[in-house]
């Protein structure tokens, strides 16, 4: 009844190192699409001068989460919650995401949304932003697969990015960037619309989409001259709550789906079960009395035993990994088996 303990894995049955791309919801807990946003009264007090945390639920609920952040910038200052002496909020928003999005940031000091890429342009002085949270989006927000609606009043404007139309996007680095137009990701590219008021060289493009950075960064004038008519009052001499506007249009419109996509690294153990292994089993209820009898006689000529799991040492047999199998599976003399195991990193 001798059986090994261990089986050695040798190079030729191992792949480290392989790269898969997944795509998931952004959401918590596994959701493609919020349709409820909610903020919080306290933060409104402190941080919200800068910006707006939008939670997946009710501030009474203990588990809601942080899903986006709103902030409006403004490169003078105007338009912000608060504007005590040294203290311009929106300002320092605008040179903040300035600084992270925009190539030679010390040159150009306004983000410029070129409209269709034919050299006309409009040097934006103010911008809204939508920031993911890191944890959402982790690796990037996956192009082509997010749309948000914004509501106000009877009109609704639905933005996407130009990924399925173009396969040219600017590139720095890891760095990319697609333009933002209206339009429907559930009817594709097709409903893409190039041709609105907004993308024209008076008022620029709806804004940009950085999928690495997980930041929509959207023409406040723009929406301001489109239908949907965001308010912007640009002043600097009274308190403003600009972000708002912003995030009232969002939950008005009730609709923000987006995929995530990451590449994570995985290695792929094949654990080989030849015939004359592993067909005893160590758990208590296969022996019997102080001799440890087999309790099923007919285990004596022909044993069977069930793997439920597959342990993964190092060369002084310290257990690293558990693989738990998803259903036992039947072992005997007659029976052979190769089992994967994939560890993700």
């Amino acid at each position: 009844m001798a059986e090994n303990f261990f089986t050695t894995i040798t190079e030729d049955d191992k792949r480290t190192n392989v790269l898969s791309t997944i795509s998931s919801p952004v959401w918590s807990g596994g959701t493609a699409t919020l349709t409820a946003f909610y903020t919080g009264s306290v933060q409104s007090g402190s941080s919200g001068d800068y910006y707006y945390d939008v939670y997946d639920k009710v501030g009474s609920d203990t588990t809601r989460v942080v899903q986006f952040a709103v902030a409006y910038g403004h490169i003078e200052g105007s338009g912000s919650l608060s504007t005590t002496a040294g203290n311009n909020p929106t300002k320092a928003i605008y040179g903040q995401f300035r600084n992270i999005c925009i190539r030679n940031a010390a040159t150009n000091t306004r983000f410029d949304f070129n409209a269709n890429g034919d050299g006309t342009t409009y040097k934006a002085a103010d911008v809204f932003v939508v920031n993911v949270n890191r944890a959402r989006y982790r690796e990037k927000i996956d192009p082509g697969n997010w749309e948000l609606r914004l509501t106000k009043g009877a009109n609704t404007l639905r933005l996407i990015d130009d990924s399925g139309a173009t396969a040219d996007s600017s590139i720095k680095a890891s760095q990319r960037v697609f333009n933002i137009v209206s339009g429907s990701i559930s009817a594709g590219a097709t409903s893409i619309n190039t041709t609105v008021i907004a993308q024209s060289a008076t008022n620029g493009s709806f804004g940009y989409f950085y999928p690495e950075l997980g930041i929509i960064v959207l023409n406040a004038y723009a929406l301001n001259q489109n239908a949907l008519a965001i308010t912007l009052t640009r002043s600097t001499a009274t308190n403003n709550n600009t972000a708002y506007e912003l995030v009232s249009a969002i939950s008005t419109g009730a609709y923000f789906q987006a995929r995530r996509e990451e590449q994570i690294k995985s290695s792929h153990y094949f654990c080989r079960v030849r015939s004359d292994e592993y067909n005893y089993s160590q758990n208590p209820t296969y022996y019997t009395g102080d001799n440890a009898e087999l309790i099923n006689p007919t285990f004596i000529q022909d044993p069977k035993a069930y793997i439920t799991t597959v342990g993964l040492y190092n060369k002084n047999n310290e257990l690293l990994a558990v693989a738990k199998l998803s259903q036992p599976l039947l072992k005997s003399r007659d029976r052979e088996a190769v089992i994967k195991v994939r560890l993700d990193f």
